[in-house]
């Protein structure tokens, strides 16, 4: 693998060589002050990095940098400098997704929480990023690289947290109105009411919405979303106060289609799925095909044009927080924080057939007439999506006490999600249009001749997670020394259940129990005002997702629709676990920041799709260990009152111990290899100018060669993409309070590039090169870059 760095990565070391801290010493501040707003001519004028307190490899952005990008971005695209962090979205608008890995590990092995709360799937641990927030309200985005909070409310997250943190309401009413235009017919209208101090000054409140729209960069379709935020602050005195807050989205957008190499060779970067509709053969006597008919000649065939139409993902979700602090005495408080999250959608491939009678039905009930043409004897198209209705509410509950130089914390999270997930199907018309977009309308719903319901799939999972939680700080040597000794018990019990449907034909249920004790250990020493070090030792652990549980019976048969015979195997994969180590420096000056950090992770019993021995077949399984090493380093210096830097700089090296599993007598060659889609180098580069009424700003984000299978046999190169912005505030007059005008730009020099589509760590591709008869060749599919995109938006207040 090519090892060496591009000039802007040389660029970048040099940020943090080119001065010693010495060179700074008579600049002080207040070590450990996390501000939301810069000041101008400090270190922190960027948003991008903060003066962090804690014993852990921690960064964020803050309101003064998310203000000055894109409106529709998503949380993903904001972290993006940030050291560790690999991440791309798909269209540059962040309406359509995208993907994160942080240290290697994926979205799926990282704890998401908004104020507080998880917002990983509750089954898959999967993360949506463009379904949560409007980043005109979120006024923080942290990482903790590797190491999840000891009260963190995960039992998902082998490898580090992200917390997203809605913004307060304002203090004097207030009523702003923003809109946003650019790029593919992007659109986006901003309102926001804050109520101000009110009843004595003891209440305040927020509450906005927004409705964006934007065409996809190639092919057809688009992103319609429609978004709520409400916050609100009780003040109840003597420290106490209750903070809630409400989150609603509801979303319809089409898909990309990711493509092979050999594909993009063929047909060209911008092949999408295609525009012809799907049509019905006419019915009549006999047997009729609606694949056979000739005006759907290269529909659904896997390889030509997929209707776009059908490759969409409506979704809405909410979520309701409150965090509820009540100070009992001036050493000692109570937390109560819960919680509510609901999610209902659909998404995937929906154009399916359906095989009318006994043959399209294992079930043995027999699949009523579709067409109305009197027999059952046809395949039609049919509608069909992977419809998930989540019920999710928990709680956590903390009690912070201090006494004499220790501050000790102890607390419980629980929570019950109820996660259901089925496949009904519904027709559609000769004119694309499906009876039912959202699968939430049984009327519509096809039906077995025994009046039941036609599904894909019919499951339902209950996840009960649990941690009890204990931590004591520990000030010593009159507070340059922090100890803080962690440990939280965490637990999720998964109650599954498995109905009769076309994938898995009888009915079981399941019950499996996964925990583990989860110490840490962080020190942090305050060197001098400027300089401190600080070690970490955490342990994570994430279950296995509730796919694992789909497809376990096998053999038997239907006699009159009773299903006899079957045996249910055994759940083929246990929990991944990780211990995390960092050891690291941070400077801070009112006019330069240097955070940096070694760290070593040991991954055990490690998720991914292998040979499973019990069924002859791949699942997911645990196929080993591994390790991975690195640095990361960050820094902001304030070159002058109004000119800032930050830069980023990030080194890792994984290795897998492991060959893994793959068919009978014979392992795929993995061992010794990296992991797929981890770059060895990240690098960023932001530089602003500021002053009074107007800023500019240029930024530089590189991207490493990676491998994209897991034999290591393929890769992509790396990559720098550049962005702009800049902003100006008019005047105010006695109507209108600060008109303003930003510009930004995404991609500026248009760069080409290629993203590896694995939404899953444990779903990456093994092998691109045929190894033998027992593996033959499979292409990775990738999503390529989108071009330059511009919006250009208006806000103001009155």
């Amino acid at each position: 693998m090519q090892q060496r760095l591009t000039r802007l990565s040389l660029l970048i070391s040099g940020i943090f060589m080119a001065s010693s801290p010495a060179a700074f010493a008579a600049d002080t501040t207040e070590v450990g002050k996390v501000t939301v707003q810069g000041t101008a001519g400090t270190a922190q004028d960027s948003g991008l990095i903060q003066a962090e307190e804690t014993p852990k490899a921690r960064s964020s952005v803050n309101r003064s940098y998310m203000e000055k990008q894109s409106p529709t971005g998503n949380p993903y695209q904001m972290i993006n400098l940030l050291p560790g962090v690999n991440t791309y979205d798909n269209d540059g608008t962040g309406l359509f997704g995208g993907n994160i890995r942080v240290r290697g590990f994926n979205s799926d092995q990282l704890g998401f929480t908004i104020n507080g709360a998880p917002v990983n799937d509750s089954g898959s641990f999967s993360v949506y990023p463009q379904e949560y927030t409007d980043a005109e309200n979120l006024c923080e985005i942290f990482v903790t690289q590797g190491s999840t909070d000891t009260e963190a409310p995960h039992v998902g997250a082998s490898g580090g947290n992200i917390g997203m943190t809605m913004c307060s309401p304002e203090d004097e009413r207030r009523f702003r109105t923003s809109v946003t235009f650019g790029s593919n017919n992007l659109r986006k209208e901003y309102v926001r009411m804050d109520s101000g101090k009110i009843f004595d000054g003891k209440f305040k409140f927020f509450l906005s919405y927004s409705n964006t729209t934007a065409d996809k960069f190639k092919g057809e379709g688009g992103a319609d979303k429609q978004h709520l935020d409400f916050n609100s602050k009780l003040d109840l005195g003597s420290g106490s106060f209750i903070d809630t807050g409400f989150m609603y989205n509801t979303a319809v957008n089409n898909n990309y289609r990711s493509l092979t190499k050999a594909q993009i060779a063929q047909f060209g970067r911008d092949y999408d799925f295609g525009t012809k509709v799907p049509v019905h053969q006419p019915g009549g006597p006999g047997a009729q095909n609606d694949t056979n008919y000739g005006p759907n000649a290269g529909i659904n065939n896997g390889n030509k044009d997929l209707y776009y139409g059908y490759n969409l993902n409506p979704f809405r979700n909410y979520l309701a927080t409150m965090n509820a602090h009540f100070q009992l005495t001036p050493t000692s408080s109570v937390d109560v924080n819960p919680y509510m999250w609901y999610g209902f959608g659909t998404g995937g491939n929906q154009l399916q057939t359906l095989t009318e009678g006994n043959a399209g039905n294992q079930l043995g009930r027999g699949v009523r007439d579709i067409n109305g043409d009197g027999d059952t004897l046809d395949t039609v198209f049919v509608y069909e999506g992977s419809r998930t209705r989540t019920f999710r509410p928990g709680v956590t509950l903390k009690y912070n006490q201090q006494i004499d130089n220790h501050r000790l914390m102890f607390g419980y999270w629980y929570e019950r999600a109820r996660h259901q997930q089925t496949g009904q199907y519904s027709t559609i018309d000769n004119n694309g249009n499906p009876a039912d977009l959202w699968q939430n309308n049984s009327g519509a719903w096809l039906k077995n001749q025994d009046g039941s319901y036609v599904q894909y799939r019919d499951t339902l999972t209950i996840s009960t997670g649990k941690s009890a939680f204990v931590q004591d700080s520990i000030s010593m040597m009159q507070d340059k020394l922090n100890l803080q000794l962690g440990a939280r018990y965490s637990s999720i019990d998964r109650d599954f259940t498995n109905n009769p449907s076309q994938s898995a034909g009888g009915f079981y249920t399941l019950k499996k129990s996964y925990s583990d004790l989860l110490p840490s250990f962080g020190l942090k020493y305050q060197i001098d005002q400027a300089q401190s070090v600080f070690f970490n030792a955490a342990k994570n652990f994430k279950a296995p997702g509730n796919f694992s549980y789909f497809g376990l019976i096998s053999g038997g048969n239907f006699v009159n629709g009773v299903y006899t015979g079957g045996t249910v195997r055994n759940v083929p994969v246990d929990k991944e676990t990780s211990w995390n180590y960092d050891l690291g420096y941070r400077y801070a000056t009112d006019k330069w920041n240097v955070s940096g950090s070694l760290f070593y992770v040991d991954y055990h019993n490690r998720i991914a799709s292998s040979y499973n021995p019990e069924t002859a077949s791949r699942t997911d399984y645990n196929v080993g260990d591994s390790t991975s090493k690195g640095f990361e380093l960050e820094s902001g210096y304030a070159l002058t009152r109004n000119l800032s830097l930050y830069g980023s700089l990030s080194y890792i090296k994984s290795k897998m111990q492991d060959n893994m599993p793959w068919a009978a007598n014979f392992s795929m060659p993995t061992a010794g290899k990296e992991f797929p889609d981890t770059p060895n180098w990240l690098s960023g580069l932001s530089l602003q100018y500021a002053q009074d009424s107007w800023y500019v700003f240029g930024q530089a984000k590189y991207t490493g060669r990676r491998y994209t299978t897991l034999v290591n046999d393929d890769a992509i190169g790396g990559y720098t993409v550049f962005n702009a912005g800049a902003g100006y505030t008019f005047p105010s007059a006695a109507w209108i309070k600060k008109p303003t005008v930003r510009f930004n730009i995404a991609n500026l020099f248009d760069k080409q590039y290629l993203n590896l589509s694995s939404g899953s760590g444990s779903q990456f591709t093994t092998n691109a090169v045929a190894i033998g008869a027992a593996a033959p060749a499979t292409a990775p599919s990738f999503y390529v870059s989108a071009p330059r995109t511009f919006t250009v938006t208006l806000t103001a207040d009155f």
